[in-house]
């Protein structure tokens, strides 16, 4: 039988990327990944849950790599990319010298054995809300993901103390099941979830995305303290269909997403003389 979904080839100066979507197997393979950093809280705790029923790879940046978008950033392609396995458990995991964009696309061309089936990023710590979107490593993950051809799902938690992990591992349990289930187009997800108990969410929403929005950067890590901030609009949330404001009404928020798309020409062009 022709196989129809070649492999990456490779030449002496490029490497080809065949990004139709795949066959899945009988048991999805996902990778995981965030941009809090390896050792996050919330990747492990996203991990453990879906390692009960799929086979789950984890490879993450060393370090923390907030606000990095879908950028892979720079690495000597001589000396390539620094990555050490990660001690978390039961689920094998690694570490990788670069941002959540990198790690992806490494998984992606084969690095770390056969391409994931989907991709779930997170669980950011701090909600990803609106068009501001496209600054999240997070989010960018899994876009990044999209242009391989991969599925993906992005995983941020509203800021409480304590952090409710369990919650935002269970709403996602939930989505990755009906993503494998019921989409058969290719489909990346932004999911919010808010600070409260599973029994207390009012339910699962599709959302607009918010005007602005919020996102959480960590801008620098200093001996015992790390700087961080979040940015917002002060008319995020007004709108009551979004999801900034459906978050804060008590429910998970999906919103389906694509990447860089050209739009409509304009009706005149710049002259060359």
């Amino acid at each position: 039988m022709t196989d129809t979904h070649p492999a990456p080839t490779e030449t002496e100066d490029r490497l080809e990327i065949f990004t139709r979507r795949r066959p899945r197997g009988e048991k999805p393979r996902l990778l995981l990944t965030n941009d809090d950093g390896v050792h996050s809280v919330g990747l492990h705790e996203l991990a453990h849950m879906l390692a009960k029923r799929y086979s789950v790879l984890v490879v993450a940046p060393e370090d923390q790599r907030s606000g990095a978008g879908t950028g892979i950033g720079f690495f000597d392609p001589i000396g390539g990319v620094t990555v050490e396995p990660v001690d978390i458990g039961e689920v094998p995991a690694y570490s990788i010298a670069g941002p959540p964009g990198l790690a992806v696309m490494a998984s992606m061309l084969g690095a770390f054995g056969d391409p994931p089936d989907l991709v779930v990023s997170g669980i950011n710590a701090g909600i990803n809300t609106g068009h501001s979107v496209v600054h999240s490593g997070t989010v960018g993950a899994v876009l990044t993901a999209r242009t391989f051809g991969a599925d993906g799902l992005a995983v941020s938690l509203a800021e409480s103390e304590p952090w409710r992990w369990d919650t935002a591992a269970m709403v996602a349990d939930v989505v990755v099941e009906w993503m494998f289930a019921e989409t058969n187009q290719l489909t990346t997800l932004n999911l919010n979830v808010p600070a409260l108990d599973y029994s207390d969410l009012k339910g699962l929403r599709w959302a607009d995305l918010d005007e602005f929005g919020y996102f959480r950067v960590a801008i620098a890590d200093l001996p015992g303290q790390r700087l961080q901030f979040e940015v917002g609009a002060p008319d995020s949330g007004v709108d009551p269909a979004s999801d900034t404001a459906l978050l804060s009404y008590g429910f998970a928020t999906l919103t389906p997403l694509t990447t860089v798309e050209p739009t409509a020409f304009p009706d005149s062009i710049p002259s060359l003389g």
